[in-house]
């Protein structure tokens, strides 16, 4: 049988790559049997397959609680990885998908460098905030297709609506969070890891001016 994630993976790509678009990170998500349902990057390759080393998500799906590695490959959560010490990734962040009080997957973001993990570090608080809500976006989609209250046409168009809205207040957040500040613009654009011509078509599409 599908695991709830599996009935809306084309939503959970969707997401996914809508989340790494945003915040210039790599995305994954799985199911709580380490399906890997969506992911964008390297974690673009092999979905819908078992994956070989899940043992953050296993955490995280046993304790419902979000968790970040700063070091990947040295942590003690990292200590069964064949991977162990010798880890590809420079920084991950991991938080649950919670569906009626049940964890039924994990969203991670991945830095495989030191220009992404730079930018994570610098704007970790937001991030955390961001992750948190996306993994809301997902259970929202979840919900509807358990209710079975609209059609495939109108679950659709839902969703579409939600990461439009959810894109418009993550950009609205990184401008309110600069307010005041000389060059707010570069510094919203650098938070949010877009260009500047990106922010201001953003802003225009998304009536934000002041």
């Amino acid at each position: 049988m599908e695991s709830l994630l599996q009935q809306i993976r084309p939503v959970v790509q969707k997401t996914a790559q809508a989340i790494a678009g945003v915040i210039g990170l790599e995305v994954e998500v799985a199911d709580k049997n380490f399906i890997r349902i969506a992911g964008t990057g390297k974690y673009s390759e092999n979905c819908g397959e078992l994956m070989n080393a899940g043992f953050v998500y296993n955490h995280v799906l046993k304790t419902g609680k979000m968790i970040m590695i700063e070091h990947p490959g040295f942590h003690i959560l990292c200590q069964p990885c064949p991977n162990y010490q010798n880890c590809p990734e420079f920084t991950e962040l991991a938080a649950p998908i919670v569906f009626n009080g049940e964890t039924v997957g994990v969203i991670g973001l991945v830095s495989f460098d030191e220009k992404q993990t730079k930018h994570f570090m610098e704007n970790k608080p937001w991030m955390v905030q961001f992750i948190g809500k996306m993994a809301e976006l997902i259970v929202s989609n979840i919900a509807e297709v358990a209710a079975e209250e609209e059609s495939a046409d109108k679950d659709k168009e839902y969703s579409e609506l939600n990461l439009d809205d959810l894109e418009r207040r993550t950009i609205k957040k990184a401008l309110e969070e600069v307010a005041g500040e000389v060059r707010k613009a570069e510094k919203a654009a650098k938070m949010l890891g877009i260009s500047r011509a990106t922010l201001y078509r953003k802003i225009q599409e998304y009536n934000l001016m002041d």
